[in-house]
Order: C-alpha cells, then structure tokens, then sequence
C-alpha cells in the first residue's frame, strides 16, 4: 500500500518537475523590473531604512513618523521581491561582486609584489671575498678534520 503511494508521488513529483523544466515560473519578475528594484532599494537604503529596521518594530510604531513607516514596509516589500522573485539578478550581483573582489586582490597582490622588489633593489647585496672562503676551508683541514667516507655504490 504504501509502495504505491510512493511511487504515486514520484510520478506526480516527476510530472511536476517535467512541466516546471519546460514552462517559466509565473511567479517570477522580469529582469529589467528586479533591477529597478534593486535601484529603489539602494535609494531607501541611503536614507537610513536599515537602521530603523534594526530597532524594531516597537521602536519602529513609536517612534517613526507614518510616511517613514510606509518606506519602510516598501523596502520590506522589495527586498522579498528581489529575494524570492528575482533570484538571477540576486545571483548575478553576487557572482560580480565576488569577481570585483578577486580581482582587487590580484591587483592587490600585483602592487605589494612590486613594492617588495622595489623594496629588494634599494638593498645592496652583501660583499663576499673568494678568499675568505678558501681561507676558511684551509682552517679547517689545517685543524685535522677528517674527510668524510666515500659512500660506497650498490
């Protein structure tokens, strides 16, 4: 009884799913539409919405004067439009502002590996003496060390 009901709901969910690849969603929103969203959104978000969401909405109901509480429940209204209907441009956004970022710290890197051989070439290499490397090897035998073992081949 109850394999047929799951194979029932795999099938309905099958059809579902076959229907749902071929057909839009009507629930979602044009792009140029979610942009102009996004647009309004920033806009609210310059006049300190975000702010007054964050004390609540008791503080909100004392203290906002109504015109600020209509923006505010607009600002509500888009950010869920633009969360749950517009999902292409809310990825799209994130996926350039993750590029943007990748590409500040290449550049990033770029300058500080440049200031670093800036930073290398201003240094003057130490000076080395040939002879008081042989001096120092003579010392050393003059002292008796003894030579290392020849190793022996397999």
């Amino acid at each position: 009884m109850f394999a047929l009901i799951g194979i029932a709901m795999a099938a309905h969910g099958g059809l579902v799913f076959a229907a749902g690849a071929g057909a839009k969603d009507p629930a979602r929103i044009n792009e140029a539409t979610c942009v102009d969203f996004g647009t309004e959104i920033s806009a609210l978000e310059k006049l300190g919405i975000k702010e007054d969401i964050e004390r609540g909405a008791e503080w909100g109901k004392a203290n906002l004067a109504p015109e600020r509480l209509k923006q505010v429940a607009r600002y509500i209204f888009l950010e869920e439009r633009l969360t749950f209907r517009c999902p292409e441009v809310l990825a799209a956004a994130a996926v350039r502002q993750m590029e943007e970022q990748a590409r500040l710290k290449a550049l990033a890197a770029v300058e500080r590996e440049r200031l670093w051989l800036e930073r290398m070439k201003k240094i003057p290499a130490p000076g080395r003496k040939p002879e008081t490397k042989v001096a120092r090897a003579k010392t050393a035998v003059a002292v008796g060390v003894p030579p290392l073992p020849e190793r022996k081949s397999r």
